[in-house]
């Protein structure tokens, strides 16, 4: 568990504007999805940790497509070009054996020195996740605005939005966990999205972060709509969205901007000065809400896709 921390590191000294919590990485190496295959590597230089990568996959009975993802860096003082094709490639062949057919990876579009490595190895761009920052101060006025002109909304279609904590129903987190794994099948995406299993969904609901006075649900009649909720680092990293979603019959009805108001207005009141989102680029409607509701353009994550080599 303390390479958690190592990763963490690695990644904040790599991409300082993008500092990464340790404690969040920690929880997650120790509540692990129950429906993936994970493995981490710790790569070494005379003893010294200089590197981290790992091959994921969901297993094989829950999907026939069989995409594997993999990770490889190493710590600036450490990062060359031949060292980074290396660990990428040691990566690569660790998800080839598990029998991965297509693998995948992520990389920055400001990082061109991993991205040309990526390309010589045989990747190629698949899609790309865009990324976003809103100023709360200087968007305060609009942020208000739009949050005022949504509460009303929902309240003349008869919608409740409220946090979580102040939801009485006992079936609460059921019903939010079902809408979400309905929300999640409409995302964008090349690499399939299985199902995720009731416990596995709590464990993200109950991570650091995560407060159940900060996640926003919308409520009509017995039903759960939508949610939208901020994550909260413990001590390093941004404040940022960690999940929005709205079932399929409440679309169109303003439900993700009334919770997405709600999240930052909340976050505002608490004194937090900015939040980052983001979204696939080809999901058009929550692109749009970014828009107006003032975030700016960060730079995008690129990814990447290669046939895996025989095993």
């Amino acid at each position: 568990m303390e390479d958690a921390a190592f990763a963490a590191d690695m990644y904040t000294a790599l991409y300082p504007d993008d500092p990464q919590d340790p404690v969040r990485y920690e929880h997650f190496w120790r509540e692990p999805d129950s429906t993936a295959v994970m493995e981490r590597f710790i790569a070494e230089r005379d003893g010294e940790r200089v590197g981290y990568g790992y091959q994921r996959h969901t297993k094989w009975d829950r999907t026939p497509e069989r995409y594997g993802g993999i990770g490889a860096d190493l710590v600036p003082e450490h990062r060359t070009p031949e060292r980074l094709e290396a660990l990428t490639a040691a990566m690569e062949e660790r998800s080839a054996a598990e029998g991965a057919r297509t693998i995948t990876t992520y990389c920055w579009e400001r990082d061109a020195v991993r991205l040309a490595m990526l390309e010589r190895r045989g990747f190629r761009e698949e899609r790309r996740q865009r990324f976003w920052e809103l100023d709360l101060r200087a968007n305060r006025e609009r942020i208000r605005g739009m949050t005022e002109e949504s509460r009303a909304r929902m309240r003349d279609q008869g919608i409740a939005v409220m946090s979580i904590d102040r939801d009485g129903d006992p079936e609460k987190w059921r019903k939010l966990w079902r809408m979400s794994v309905e929300a999640e099948q409409d995302i964008p995406t090349t690499v399939p999205i299985t199902e995720t299993p009731f416990d596995d969904f709590m464990k993200w609901m109950r991570s650091p972060g995560a407060h159940e006075d900060r996640i926003w649900i919308a409520r009509e009649g017995d039903r759960i709509l939508g949610v939208s909720m901020l994550s909260y680092p413990t001590g390093r990293g941004m404040v940022q969205t960690d999940w929005t979603g709205v079932a399929r019959d409440g679309r169109g009805r303003g439900v993700a901007r009334a919770l997405k108001c709600e999240t930052v207005t909340q976050a505002l009141a608490l004194g937090v000065d900015r939040v980052r989102t983001d979204n696939d680029g080809e999901n058009a409607p929550i692109l749009h809400i970014n828009e107006t509701m003032g975030y700016r353009r960060l730079p995008d994550m690129i990814q990447l896709l290669k046939t895996a080599p025989p095993a």
